[in-house]
């Protein structure tokens, strides 16, 4: 049976089209936190959304960290494409200092947003004899798991205080540091406050008052000169925090959100396209507080001479926020 050109031509095309492969989505990790900290649920419906809005074109896998000081080292070395990290360890990354010295300067990641603000906390029962830093001395102080960034902060405190060696410290990650505290296996329970609360601390101050150790004015400044990403802050007293009835005097900290050289643009720009916007963020933050204030205020990098990436600047111009163009530059 013979076939007409036309039909020739149209089988020809159809093949040459199946033949075609379709494009593959881009695929990027996302760096988590750790079990029983705010980040970890915070990132897992951040992904969730992400890979909802954006299914087709890029793929977000959510990944479970120790939190910023591996997220931070695991965004800059390109194992993780995306994560959150506290100022000390993205500042000491871009520098080669402290924790990262070894690694040497990092400068294979840009800055696309602030998460918030924090604060460190540093909590007894409301009964217990310690009232101030210089009682803390010879008692078990838990400055959570090692790897975090609320750790790295936990040791920097004592640390500037002169008193890393004169504690008796453990290692308890979130939720066992409360449980250890309510059973009075530890004495004081160190960790970052999402900006003044640990879900876990607040949770246990229901049965067992807790109350905030507050550092001197004297002792905040010792902390705040031998560290200078962190700032003075006032936590004030909280009718959900049973116990903390009194302000206390600690620091505060950035969380920033970083991406690796090895996200696109375009998938730069898309992710927050999708997650900051106001509806979007809105829906988010009923699932995940963490996200509330996230934002384009990067001038605070302006002190820290740490880059924004372009497309992030673009974002979020177009939003109406002023970015200093000083801290905008590719790679």
């Amino acid at each position: 049976m013979k076939r007409s050109a036309a039909g020739l031509f149209a089988i020809a095309a159809a093949a040459a089209f199946l033949s075609v492969p379709v494009q593959a989505e881009e695929t990027y990790r996302f760096g988590g936190g750790p079990s029983g900290g705010a980040w970890h649920p915070a990132g897992s419906a951040g992904t969730q959304v992400l890979n909802e809005r954006l299914k087709g074109k890029y793929q977000f896998q959510y990944t479970p960290s120790g939190g910023s000081v591996e997220n931070v080292r695991r965004v800059s070395n390109g194992d993780f494409d995306t994560g959150w990290g506290h100022i000390g360890q993205i500042f000491q990354a871009w520098n080669g200092q402290g924790q990262f010295e070894k690694d040497g300067p990092k400068h294979d990641f840009r800055i696309v947003a602030k998460v918030r603000a924090q604060s460190q906390i540093f909590a007894v029962l409301a009964d217990s004899p310690i009232k101030s830093f210089s009682d803390m001395k010879g008692k078990v102080v838990n400055l959570l798991s090692r790897g975090s960034g609320s750790n790295v902060n936990c040791e920097n405190v004592m640390k500037a205080l002169g008193l890393m060696d004169q504690i008796n410290a453990r290692y308890l990650g979130f939720a066992a540091s409360a449980r250890a505290l309510g059973d009075r296996q530890i004495d004081v329970f160190c960790s970052a406050g999402v900006p003044f609360h640990i879900p876990a601390l607040t949770q246990l101050s229901v049965s067992k008052p807790v109350r905030y150790i507050g550092l001197t004015e004297e002792e905040q400044k010792k902390i705040t000169s031998a560290y200078r990403f962190y700032s003075p802050v006032t936590i004030p007293a909280l009718k959900d925090v049973q116990g903390q009835n009194q302000p206390a005097r600690s620091i505060a900290y950035d969380v920033w959100w970083m991406v690796s050289k090895d996200m696109s643009d375009d998938a730069v720009y898309s992710m927050l396209n999708v997650i900051a916007d106001p509806k979007t963020l809105g829906q988010l933050t009923k699932t995940a507080a963490y996200w509330k204030d996230l934002s384009g205020d990067f001038n605070a990098l302006v002190e820290h001479k740490i880059l924004v990436h372009p497309a992030a600047a673009r974002y979020w111009k177009g939003r109406g926020m002023s970015v200093p163009q000083m801290v905008v530059k590719g790679y």
